[in-house]
């Protein structure tokens, strides 16, 4: 049987809504990383 535009529309919107979804997922991601200066008070000397 033929996919009617209407059954292609449907497909495409889906896959483009998952698409965006795991696309804002992995951008939302907050990547922390700790300061090695946090303990230490005063001036660093090297």
């Amino acid at each position: 049987m033929a996919t009617t535009r209407l059954k292609r529309k449907n497909r495409l919107n889906k896959t483009v809504s998952r698409q965006k979804k795991t696309l804002l997922k992995k951008n939302s991601i907050i990547v922390s990383v700790k300061s090695p200066y946090k303990d230490k008070t005063g001036i660093i000397e090297e």
